[in-house]
């Protein structure tokens, strides 16, 4: 059993700790719950600018769609971009290790099926953890890392991200591009995803629920307004990724800081347990030790 002294100074380091992870918990739960308002507002804009964008591609035949670059589908897939969304910082759970593990087992994926396989990485974890030899040694190619991105993101930031996997794709350079991301469920929650962004495709599920009115004419023509939207949008596609990554990010550090809080509590209470145990064999032995004395003086 460790001494008094020992325990003390355990017991004294372990409080220390513990305000630091209560103070992490209270910033990140101020800050998740203001996030969770920006993307409750963000989230119905988003769906409306899908449903108007969808309904206008309805309108669009085969030929038209294909003179689009953005909406034709490649006819050979052979490269495939991943833009991965970490963290730049820690202390987060398994928010990270959930993202990189769905990004190697995608990239492992795209592998075995002899494709390239090139990405955009966010966030300094995706980034060191991407960077390593063993993804060099597969003929993985970081293309471009965005770092330090501002606690609540940008348009500018989104917009600076999409211009990169978009040039790459207009370029020939990629002939897909899909994004790994977190979607935000609730404080404990949250579902790693895999979207794909480029070329524009319909979910099924959506593409049968659209309807276009005949009686309805566009002035300019539905093909030009796309032309002109299609960069806002998969810009929107980006920031909503980061919206719901950034919250989950938040959610999973204030979840953490609470079990390790709560942790450090129970571990304090063992600690004085066992501080107590110690103290009171040490006084049993004292007068033990001075009982003995007093009978070896008789």
């Amino acid at each position: 059993m460790a001494n008094q002294k020992e325990i003390r100074v355990k017991i004294s380091s372990t409080k220390k700790t513990m305000k630091i992870t209560s103070a992490m918990k209270l910033v990140a739960a101020a800050k998740v719950n203001k996030m969770q308002k920006i993307l409750m507002q963000a989230r119905p804009y988003a769906s409306k600018v899908k449903e108007i964008f969808l309904n206008l591609e309805a309108t669009l035949s085969e030929d038209e769609k294909l003179a689009i670059k953005l909406l034709a589908p490649k006819t050979s897939q052979n490269t495939v971009l991943l833009v991965a969304i970490s963290s730049d910082r820690g202390l987060c759970g398994a928010y990270n290790t959930n993202i990189i593990k769905a990004t190697a087992k995608r990239i492992d994926s795209l592998l075995a099926e002899n494709k390239k396989v090139k990405l955009i990485t966010v966030g300094r974890k995706a980034k060191s953890a991407f960077q390593k030899q063993s993804y060099i040694d597969k003929g993985v190619e970081v293309i471009e890392s965005f770092l330090n991105l501002s606690s609540i993101p940008t348009v500018a930031e989104a917009n600076l991200i999409a211009s990169k996997a978009i040039a790459a794709y207009e370029s020939d350079e990629v002939d897909k591009v899909e994004i790994i991301s977190t979607k935000f469920i609730s404080l404990v929650a949250s579902n790693v995803e895999i979207n794909n962004f480029l070329p524009v495709e319909k979910e099924k599920e959506v593409s049968q629920a659209l309807h276009v009115d005949p009686l309805v004419y566009l002035e300019p023509s539905a093909q030009e307004l796309i032309e002109a939207t299609l960069p806002m949008y998969t810009q929107n596609i980006l920031y909503q990724s980061l919206l719901e990554a950034t919250t989950s990010e938040l959610a999973a550090r204030m979840t953490a800081m609470s079990n390790a809080t709560n942790n450090a509590k129970e571990f304090i209470r063992k600690l004085v347990l066992a501080y107590n145990k110690a103290r009171q064999a040490g006084i049993t032995q004292e007068i033990s030790e001075i009982v003995g004395g007093a009978a070896a003086l008789e």
